[in-house]
């Protein structure tokens, strides 16, 4: 499959080789290659979490937002499925305003999505009475039931086999409005994969962003609308359904309490808790066999930090604790008109929501001989477990994931830092001693980091005895060292990229250029002694050169008075620099 047809892509020209998104994948279901980081689908958990780090914005959504519009001008029947988490993405907008923009835009109405949470909630509470004493999970988080197929298949059996509110929703709406579509918007990505793989009740999956984005394509602006007075949530509206997007939620609707927390009464035949973020999943499900208690305990699983009101799809960048007094003061609101739990579950009699995670794939287990792994890690330069750095630079978070990871063919040698240090230290150390100058890099201390022997031979007998006893002269103080140690301070001070002067140094005529290799920290020095022979010649070709570009500079200025003598000039230079060029060769 394409990776535009994915929920999740890369946009690859963006895409700035940071592996920030190898670093934060909680699944590291990226890959890196040709310098640009791809999903790796058949790993992915689609939470969302590198779309919402990438500093370079590479990290893209798949954008459905004009199929709907298409869906709209062809005047389809069109209903929103509208995540509870609303509440806290458009808090200065009523519900009637909600849907009288809707269906401003061409839709035929808009149903909360939390109905389909308060039968879920039903559901799950039958279906754990009926069941043994052990540990359960929920299975309302999409991404929560991607990861746990994924990566723990074998705890699979203790998901909830219950619908996620927005398919159990979506259900109901074609049954009670037969040929209409479906559009979810919600703050979660992976609504999208599970929209894709229940294309026969959910028709669309939009985040809030598309939302707000088709509003701007039709020119709808919520401050702008007038609710009739029909404009209101269809069938009817929910309640306490509202809480799914915080931790708790659910558990508060199974429980009928507006308490979100964990809790554990010791005359219940079922323990509840609640947790969130994939480190506290991951650990929750490895230490599930410990989990030793006389009786249920069911853990309500949320991938996202704080929960859906935290998804990667939302617009409001608040924190968890305001998006969850917007959430409870939602409560506040309630009408006479508000129905009861009974009549909205009454919505879905004869709707089935019961499901299985079947179409949900692990990935092929990898299997990693230690010889692979030792040839892997010594492709990168680490010959021994001293070698192995563990500083997690290259995204995973040792040496042998990262091996790993070579071997799979998902990284590659450059994403190690110390390999990729030693590499370019390497080379420059055998450019520095092969070049024909004498070169020198000082630091703000005014301290010798590093010079070649070339350098050391120019300055003469004190500074080779010394590169006897200290090689290169590392951490020599340039101001003793070096006559005209003042040019390296100028660069260093001053900050400037470059300066260039002719010295004389005892019998020697020097040319020395010193460069900035780090502003006001380190600069490069490149001396050459102009009585060698190679140097004289380089130096007559490249000053002749520059005699060249001034006369043409000249030349346009006053060609109609040199004529043909500036041609004649020109022409004499150049066979100047050409016979020099043919002695060096």
């Amino acid at each position: 499959m394409s990776d535009i047809l994915e929920p999740l892509y890369t946009e690859k020209n963006n895409c700035q080789d940071c592996y920030k998104c190898v670093k934060e994948c909680p699944v590291k279901s990226v890959k890196i290659e040709n310098e640009s980081a791809s999903i790796c689908y058949d790993y992915c958990t689609y939470c969302g979490h590198c779309l919402t780090i990438c500093p370079a914005k590479a990290k893209k959504v798949r954008d459905d937002s004009q199929k709907v519009i298409s869906a709209l001008q062809n005047k389809e029947q069109l209903i929103i499925s509208l995540a509870p988490s609303y509440i806290s993405e458009f808090p200065h907008v009523s519900e009637e305003s909600f849907v009288a923009a809707a269906k401003e835009m061409g839709f035929y109405g808009v149903s909360e999505t939390a109905l389909g949470a308060e039968k879920v909630s039903e559901a799950t509470k039958k279906w754990l009475d009926s069941q043994p004493n052990g540990v359960y999970f929920s299975s309302c988080c999409t991404a929560t039931v991607h990861f746990v197929c994924k990566y723990y298949p074998e705890k699979k059996h203790l998901l909830v086999p219950i619908d996620t509110p927005m398919v159990a929703h979506g259900k109901m709406l074609k049954k009670h409005y037969p040929g209409c579509k479906v559009v979810f918007v919600g703050p979660c990505i992976a609504k999208k994969k599970e929209s894709d793989m229940n294309t026969s009740v959910i028709d669309y999956a939009l985040t809030y962003k598309e939302f707000v984005d088709m509003m701007d394509w039709f020119g709808v602006d919520f401050d702008f609308i007038k609710p009739a007075e029909d404009d209101a949530f269809i069938p009817q509206r929910a309640y306490k359904g509202r809480l799914f997007p915080v931790d708790g939620g659910m558990i508060a609707n199974m429980l009928q309490s507006e308490e979100v927390a964990s809790i554990n009464n010791n005359n219940s035949p079922v323990s509840y808790m609640t947790f969130s973020g994939v480190r506290n999943i991951r650990e929750i499900i490895e230490d599930s066999d410990s989990l030793n208690i006389p009786k249920k305990l069911f853990l309500e699983l949320m991938i996202c930090e704080g929960g859906c009101v935290k998804g990667p799809g939302t617009l409001e960048k608040k924190s968890v604790a305001s998006k969850r007094i917007k959430v409870f003061s939602s409560l506040k609101k309630e009408s006479l008109s508000t129905p009861t739990l009974e009549e909205n579950l009454r919505l879905f009699e004869g709707v089935e929501v019961a499901s299985s995670f079947d179409d949900i794939v692990a990935p092929p287990v990898m299997e990693y001989p230690d010889a692979k792994i030792e040839e892997a890690l010594q492709s990168v330069n680490k010959f021994s477990k001293q070698a192995e750095l563990n500083c997690s630079g290259c995204g995973y978070d040792n040496c042998r994931e990262f091996a790993k990871a070579l071997i799979d063919g998902r990284a590659e040698n450059s994403m190690c830092i110390s390999f990729m240090r030693s590499a370019a230290f390497n080379k420059t150390n055998i450019l520095l001693r092969k070049i024909p100058y004498g070169v020198v890099i000082v630091n703000d201390k005014m301290q010798i980091v590093d010079s070649n022997e070339k350098f050391v031979k120019i300055l003469g007998e004190e500074a080779q005895f010394i590169h006897e006893n200290i090689p290169n002269l590392v951490g020599a103080d340039a101001r003793k060292l070096i006559p005209f140690y003042h040019l390296f301070e100028k660069v260093l001070k001053n900050g400037n990229d470059e300066t260039e002067q002719d010295v004389r140094y005892n019998d020697k005529y020097l040319n020395v250029s010193v460069m900035t290799v780090l502003a006001c920290k380190t600069v490069c020095g490149i001396v050459q002694n102009m009585h060698e022979p190679e140097v004289r010649k380089d130096l007559v070709i490249n000053r002749t050169r520059e005699v060249i570009l001034q006369n043409l500079k000249v030349v346009q200025q006053i060609a109609f008075l040199l004529g043909e003598n500036a041609s004649f000039t020109e022409t004499m230079l150049n066979s100047i620099v050409e016979s020099h060029d043919e002695t060096k060769k």
